[in-house]
């Protein structure tokens, strides 16, 4: 059996493992890691044996075995991820055209579903009950984000998780005018949306984006 060490704790594999996978998956449980610990939407639950990132939202309670979800995808090749609502499994399979990616991106998607307020068109059949208690919970701020809001949200972390800040930023800052001109959302709103993602930005890359972004409107959603 191999022992890795990960920030959560001990990953336990077997024996035969590839590199190139793994590295992938510890690379994405980083950046997991600090989506969560940047919104009081999901927390991690360090208790048991192994660690678990549990929702803080309206609504059932999702648990997401994130070790069991690698485990099965590096050494059984197994796309599901491993979830629990009200303490029973549920099943989420990864969309056909991803299943080659690591686990640990479903994962970052199913967290960001929660930061944006489980919209309904975009959570998982198996979630819906989630989705549908959500709707008419505490967290009205997050209600209204789309599926093409989620989709920039990813697509900005995985840019800056790729080295590719100054694009990550830019993404961000089209998607907050969006908001406002489209959907006429106010500045502090769009700042409590964008919060979450922004919190993986140094405050020096943020300047350095300011300084020269690529709308001059960007300072007004992005700056501190």
């Amino acid at each position: 059996m191999k022992r890795i060490d990960t920030q959560l704790g001990t990953l336990i594999l077997g024996d035969i493992v590839c590199p190139k996978r793994l590295k992938s998956e510890l690379r994405g449980l980083e950046l997991l890691c600090s989506i969560v610990n940047s919104t009081p939407i999901w927390s991690l639950e360090m208790g048991s044996e192994k660690p678990f990132i549990i929702s803080n939202d309206n609504g059932p309670t999702i648990l997401i075995d994130v070790f069991e979800s690698i485990r099965k995808k590096i050494c059984e090749g197994d796309p599901h991820i491993t979830v629990y609502m009200s303490q029973r499994p549920v099943c989420i399979l990864r969309d056909s055209d991803i299943v080659d990616t690591p686990s640990t991106d479903s994962l970052v998607s199913l967290v960001l579903l929660g930061i944006a307020g489980w919209p309904y068109d975009s959570t998982p059949k198996t979630l819906r009950e989630k989705s549908l208690t959500s709707s008419h919970g505490k967290i009205e701020n997050f209600g209204q984000l789309l599926e093409s809001d989620h989709n920039q949200m990813q697509s900005a972390l995985h840019l800056h998780q790729e080295g590719f800040t100054h694009a990550g930023l830019s993404v961000l800052a089209q998607m907050a005018r969006r908001l406002y001109v489209c959907r006429c959302w106010h500045f502090d709103k769009i700042r409590l949306a964008l919060q979450p993602i922004l919190e993986n930005f140094t405050d020096a890359e943020v300047q350095t984006y300011i300084q020269h972004p690529d709308e001059e409107t960007d300072v007004l959603f992005l700056a501190p």
